[in-house]
């Protein structure tokens, strides 16, 4: 598709994991409530005493536009405080959150694990598209995963086109399964021949093959793919490419291990061979409901999946009746057809991805005690980046906003499950399955099909039954976005159609909670409740209370100025998270625009919402026609942003002529920027095409549109092995970064020739597990970070006091204290540049000068050396450059005195010397002169253990220039601790 000008120009998805935000950024999000509740009350306390005390609204016709205004701003604010609510809670939760590392998945799967199935409803989608999804979902590092494609095309096509997708769809899951049974096969060989041989000598190098052999399988599989659009290229990028990175890397890694006569255990091999197996190990099947009479064929998703869902568990065999086939039940040994009963099934749908551990990750938190209650986890969906046209950019970052928000309300125990992808509880499913009868045969409902919006009120449904739902805080997902006008208006119809209807279940599932709370259950939450009713309504108030501001001419007194203040900060703040989240701010008035012109696509979903409550008749899934791969608009969606144009431009005239010049502000912005949406995001010869379009099938029978021309996939290049370079070998097999790097747990085994004889007659393999992280070291007065100090975690929750004395007992020290250091140079890569990083060593390490002085060589930045206990003398013959901190030091005269005969570059000031410098003045004067001895003997004075505003300051009265805490930085991974600095 050819790019227009304005598209998305961004090439990387979000970041996996979101960085961190500041206590600034949160500072603000909540002086952005606070102002907006305030200047609202404000406004409503000023207006009533002006319309209805001072009398103002002498007549009839001014205290109803008095009453209705205040209400239209009430409405208005609400829902803009509940969007810089949930941003707050998602600024909570991104900092809280912390990834399982990789060996505890590992771990995971080296047990037994539940098993999942994966439903990927389908309606006439290309296929294309239906086969990224598939894979991406074969692709799941989990084993004995199962995708079944649910099409749901009409059985008897009308049209050739419609034709050749039906057969597509019913081929595609077997010729993908075929594919993906090439490199599996290749390695159970390789993993049969390791298993009967009984872990030989080159199990590693016959390891290390197989994962390079899986990963140039992997590119090729990217060089075969179609090439298209963006979708296509973030597929191969960053699923198919990146996976192989990553199975590249651990196979040098493996290489390298064996190069250095290393042994790994048995098992850890078999734990290495099963993820590989994982990977290709899928079963890809279709099921079509509507061949059986016995299945609903209600028009929509959610019976698409009731009906799979519906046989799990159970064996069935076909039976010819009069009005067609029918699946019914089988006796043992007789069914043709058996569906398995798992413990998880996964939904995804046909437009959309996930990265290869969406699965592992999600069904590995679901198995933590701490998640037993929930039903669903998902990952709200992202946008794919790079998209090609402008509205394809602007309902991206909608969508990337609307991550945000999910996110939020999670933090407030108010999630609703979002149908684009979710792993949901078998069991849960099965409480709130309702069964019905569509004459003889019996018809399961466990997704609520009454709306087209079956996530909203099938979340209510779990909650009634005292299910809770979770998001999970990543982005594993990304979905389409509608690339035109016409599609996109299907789309927001629908999302806009439902939430009114189901509104006063919210009551059910409050008075379950209540009725479980006298049993011990939770209270309700007024947050939850407010943040609900905003998701499921504020469409529509939103949408009827603008509608009156532009069409009624409300009296000048009402118009405030003071009501710019109301919106200015939900303007602010989401102007700021668009730039967050790589967009411009400026988008912000794109955006407004854009919503301007789907005003007429919400309002018609609202109404069908209360249409479908009077009549009870359901409303159907849209299909329009499409003209040159582009779906004409209706004909009301596009006259109805005319005349709203028409309408705005009205108004402009008659306020100058009034002399309204409060309300013109208000009028001229919607005047240029619904006309700027109609001509980018419509388009004005698009716009004339759908009107053609619309005179001529009103005139005259549709021609049929001929058939596309398939393109041409790309020629197959030769396939390279994607590289990276990578750190210890033992590091990228126990702990991966998020895009396959070295940085992470270290394994560490004796490398000094004497300790291996010592431990050789054991015939032991004993290792040490670890990660490295980085606190920030900062500028007391500007806040600027100057460096970082490496810490060490182990994945066992020792102290690595206790890790060293361990490694003691073993003889294993001075290999651990080294590759402590050499994991903190190696992760310190990714730091900002400009930094000096303080690394912790032992005196023993000090005095083997033959095994330090290589690390220190590896620095790639300046270093300072941390010693808490080690004598003048080991310190001499330090490489150039290196500078010494004393840690753990205190304010007495043992300090000074050490401080005069070591000669540091830094002292550390322990969390024992802090306790009390708030209010201490014999604590504060003591650290003073401590400051001024170390500035005459050019030493630098750094405070650790900061916990509060009060302590910084305080310490920055005494004059001391450096500090780090909790209060300043918490210890991140590096490339979080960069992105915090940034």
């Amino acid at each position: 598709m050819q790019r227009q000008w304005g598209s998305d120009r961004r090439s990387e998805p979000h970041p996996l994991v979101a960085p961190p935000v500041s206590e600034g950024r949160i500072a603000r999000g909540r002086l952005a409530i606070v102002l907006t509740i305030g200047v609202w009350a404000c406004y409503i306390v000023y207006t009533v005493i002006q319309q209805f005390v001072a009398g103002h609204a002498n007549s009839a016709r001014l205290v109803v536009e008095a009453i209705v205004y205040m209400l239209v701003v009430t409405a208005l604010a609400g829902s803009a405080t509940a969007y810089l609510i949930t941003r707050i809670g998602f600024f909570y939760r991104s900092r809280a959150h912390h990834r399982a590392p990789r060996i505890a998945l590992d771990n995971f799967l080296a047990g037994p694990t539940p098993t999942v199935t994966v439903l990927v409803p389908s309606y006439q989608e290309d296929e294309r598209v239906i086969r990224t999804t598939l894979l991406s979902a074969a692709l799941q590092e989990y084993p004995g995963l199962r995708v079944v494609l649910l099409v749901d095309d009409p059985q008897q096509p009308k049209t050739r086109a419609n034709r050749d997708l039906l057969l597509a769809a019913r081929t595609l899951p077997g010729r993908l399964e075929a594919e993906l049974a090439v490199p599996f096969e290749h390695i159970k060989k390789a993993h049969d021949r390791f298993e009967k041989e009984d872990a030989p000598a080159s199990a590693m190098r016959d390891l290390a093959a197989e994962y390079r052999y899986a990963a140039g399988w992997l590119v090729g599989l990217g060089a075969r793919q179609e090439m298209v659009d963006h979708t296509d290229v973030f597929f191969v990028e960053h699923i198919l490419n990146a996976i192989a990175a990553d199975l590249a890397t651990v196979g040098e890694a493996l290489e390298q291990g064996a190069e250095e006569n290393a042994e790994l255990p048995a098992a850890r091999l078999e734990q290495l061979y099963r993820r590989l197996l994982a990977i290709f190990d899928c079963e890809l099947t279709a099921f079509e409901r509507k061949r059986y009479v016995s299945l609903s064929h209600e028009p929509n998703k959610a019976m698409n999946l009731n009906s799979y869902i519906g046989l799990m568990g159970g064996g069935y065999q076909e039976v010819a009746t009069p009005l067609g086939v029918a699946l019914v039940p089988a006796g043992p040994g007789r069914a043709e057809l058996t569906v398995p009963d798992p413990d998880y099934v996964l939904t995804l749908d046909a437009d959309s991805v996930i990265l290869p551990e969406y699965a592992l990750r999600l069904v590995h938190l679901l198995e933590q005690g701490a998640h037993a209650n929930d039903a669903v986890a998902q990952t709200p969906y992202s946008a794919y980046p790079g998209s090609a046209t402008r509205i394809e950019r602007i309902s991206g970052a909608t969508t990337d906003i609307q991550h945000i928000v999910h996110q939020g309300m999670t933090h407030y125990g108010a999630t609703f499950w979002v149908g684009a992808n979710a792993v949901i509880r078998k069991k849960a499913l099965d409480d709130i399955k309702e069964i019905s009868y569509e004459g003889d045969w019996e018809i399961k409902r466990f997704i609520q099909d009454r709306t087209v919006i079956e996530d909203t009120e099938s979340t209510i449904d779990l909650g009634v039954h005292g299910w809770t739902l979770f998001n999970y805080p990543e982005r594993m997902a990304y979905s389409a976005t509608p690339p035109d006008f016409g599609s996109l208006c299907i789309q927001r119809q629908r999302w806009a159609n439902g939430g009114l209807l189901i509104l006063s279940r919210l009551k059910d599932q409050f008075r379950a909670r209540r009725e479980r709370g006298s049993k011990g259950g939770g209270k309700n939450r007024f947050g939850e409740y407010f943040l609900r009713i905003n998701y499921m309504a504020s469409i529509f108030w939103s949408s009827v209370c603008l509608l009156i501001m532009l069409a009624y001419p409300f009296n000048a007194d009402l118009l405030n100025p003071m009501l710019l203040l109301v919106s200015v900060p939900y303007f602010l703040m989401m102007s700021a998270d668009l730039k967050y989240l790589g967009y411009k701010r400026v988008d912000i008035a794109r955006i407004y625009g854009f919503n301007l012109i789907l005003l007429p696509v919400n309002l018609s979903g609202s109404f069908a919402s209360l249409l479908q409550l009077l009549t009870g008749e359901k409303s159907a899934f849209k299909r329009t026609p499409k003209v040159r791969d582009r779906t004409t608009t209706a004909s009301t969606y596009l006259l109805a942003p005319i005349a709203l144009i028409a309408l705005c431009a009205y108004t402009v005239v008659q306020d100058v002529q009034l002399h309204r010049w409060a309300n013109l502000v208000f009028a001229g912005l919607n005047v240029v920027l619904s006309v700027y949406a109609m001509v980018a995001f419509v388009g004005v010869g698009n716009t004339i095409v759908d009107f053609a379009t619309h005179i001529r099938d009103w005139l005259y029978r549709p021609v049929k549109p001929k058939k596309r021309t398939a393109q041409q996939a790309p020629s197959n290049g030769p396939v390279t092995l994607p590289n990276g370079a990578i750190g210890d070998w033992a590091s990228v097999l126990h702990y991966r970064s998020d895009r396959g790097g070295a940085a992470g747990l270290v394994a560490v085994r004796a490398t000094h020739a004497e300790d291996r004889a010592a431990r050789s007659a054991a015939n032991s393999f004993e290792e040490f597990t670890f990660f490295t992280v980085f606190q920030p070291i900062a500028d007391l007065q500007s806040g600027e970070v100057v460096g970082y100090e490496a810490l060490t975690r182990f994945a066992d929750g020792s102290s690595p006091q206790g890790g060293l004395a361990e490694a003691a007992a073993h003889g294993m020290q001075i290999d651990l204290d080294a590759a402590l250091v050499r994991a903190a140079l190696a992760s310190a890569t990714a730091l900002p540049p400009g930094t000096w990083l303080a690394v912790n060593v032992s005196g023993d390490l000090l005095r083997r000068k033959r095994v330090l002085e290589p690390l220190l060589a590896e620095a790639n930045r300046p270093l300072v050396l941390d010693v808490s206990d080690a004598p003048g003398a080991d310190l001499d013959g330090l490489p150039d450059g290196v500078r010494v901190a004393i840690d753990d030091a205190g304010a007495g005269y043992d300090t000074l005195a050490r401080l005069e005969s070591v000669k540091p570059s830094f002292v550390k000031l322990g969390r024992a010397t802090l306790a009390g410098v708030e209010t201490e003045t014999a604590r504060q004067a003591a650290i003073r002169s401590l400051v001024e001895f170390a500035r005459a003997n050019d030493c630098t004075v750094i405070a650790e253990g900061i916990e509060s505003a009060r302590q910084r300051d305080a310490l920055v009265e005494c004059g001391v220039p450096l500090g780090q805490g909790f209060f300043l930085g918490r210890p991140a991974p590096a490339g979080q601790a960069a992105a915090t600095a940034h």
